[in-house]
């Protein structure tokens, strides 16, 4: 049912508990996971890649890469394919495009990765992929 599951991280309570949850559906129908992290800032959505700062873009790699190893370890005990990824752009759009590009089944993302405040001032994320993806999409509720 649910073959192919994409797991979108930013490093929120929300984010991984979605994870666990990821991983249960996983367990349960034989599923292949896809975790990936966004990286949405200012100067990657600009034309000229080479104006973003080695130090800062290196940062930005650095800390997807720990997002991902952090969520990684929750699948330590699944015997199934889980693949990794970080990429580039505004998350919601990114989301959309990766599920629909690569025929996901399923995305699993958590309720809530920042706080009201920039909630009211940029949107959500996970509305925008509810509005968007080619597929389903469970929002889990962060447990904490």
């Amino acid at each position: 049912m649910f073959g192919r599951i994409l797991v979108p991280l930013d490093g929120s309570e929300a984010a991984l508990a979605a994870a666990s949850y990821a991983l249960s559906l996983a367990e349960k129908f034989n599923s292949s996971v896809a975790l990936i992290h966004v990286i949405q800032h200012a100067a990657y959505l600009m034309a000229d890649s080479q104006s973003l700062p080695q130090a800062l873009s290196q940062s930005l790699d650095e800390k997807g890469t720990q997002i991902l190893e952090h969520a990684l370890a929750i699948f330590q005990p699944f015997d199934g394919h889980v693949t990794t990824r970080i990429v580039y752009g505004h998350p919601g759009i990114k989301i959309t495009e990766i599920a629909k590009e690569n025929n996901y089944s399923l995305i699993v993302m958590g309720r809530r990765g920042m706080s009201d405040v920039a909630k009211l001032l940029i949107g959500s994320i996970s509305n925008y992929v509810l509005h968007y993806a080619p597929c389903p999409v469970l929002i889990v509720r962060n447990s904490g």
